[in-house]
Parts: C-alpha cells; structure tokens; sequence
C-alpha cells in the first residue's frame, strides 16, 4: 500500500514550498530512487521543468500534467490540487503544504480522502528554522 507523506510547512511563501519540494527531490534522488512531480497544468509543468533544469541531467525526474507517468518509477510528488487518480501503484506519495489558506484547505481535503481510504499517512511539521537553512 502507498505511503503518504505529509511536509506542513508554517509559511505561506510559494517560494519556500518550491525549495522544499526541491530539497524532497534531493533527498529521494539521494536514495536511488525514481521521482514523478505531479502538476495542476501545463504552465505549472513548464515552471517546474525550468526550477529543476540542473537537475534533470538525471533522468529519474518527470514533472507532468497528463496521465500517469512511466511505471517504473516509485516516489510521486503531488503539487496539484487533487488526488492523482494513479498515485496508488507509487510507493510512496509525497505532498507538500504550505500555510496558504487554499493550499492548506486542499490539502486537508486530500489528507481525509487518504486517511478514509485506510493508506499509512505521515505527518511532518517543518518548522520556520529548518525551512531557513534552504535559503
């Protein structure tokens, strides 16, 4: 069953989440393991690709929009609004939120859909300090 990840951050910054996606990315690359970042729509997909152009050289990142991604890859890393009706074949999910009133409001949403579906979810609080030494 597909692990849930939950990253609350205590900012509302859009920049700060960025960084923190992309410190999620470093760390589960780290690992040896394959990411799929999962986007609301194609201008999303292309900031995306731009933020992660350095890191693309490896090529166990996708960042997309449409469909599901390739099967051989196990971390997703959700920044859309909904529920990926495919993130359960992943081994893990990850989605970060940050203290944006619709984000948040979103990702509670997401959270019950999984917490009523019975999937092991886990809850981290970054706190202010740790989103510091990003920077």
């Amino acid at each position: 069953m597909t692990r849930v990840e939950f990253y609350i951050l205590d900012s509302a910054n859009t920049d700060e989440r960025l960084a923190w996606v992309q410190r999620l990315v470093l760390q589960t690359l780290g690992r040896g393991k394959s990411v799929h970042i999962h986007t609301s729509c194609a201008s999303d997909t292309r900031h995306l690709i731009r933020e992660f152009q350095h890191l693309r050289e490896a090529d166990h990142i996708t960042i997309d929009h449409k469909g599901e991604p390739e099967p051989d890859i196990q971390v997703l890393l959700n920044m859309s609004a909904e529920v990926p009706f495919f993130f359960s074949r992943f081994e893990t999910m990850l989605e970060v939120v940050n203290d944006e009133q619709q984000t948040r409001e979103m990702g509670r949403e997401r959270y019950r859909y999984y917490q009523e579906r019975g999937y092991p979810l886990f809850h981290n609080k970054v706190k202010q300090e740790a989103q510091l030494e990003l920077v």
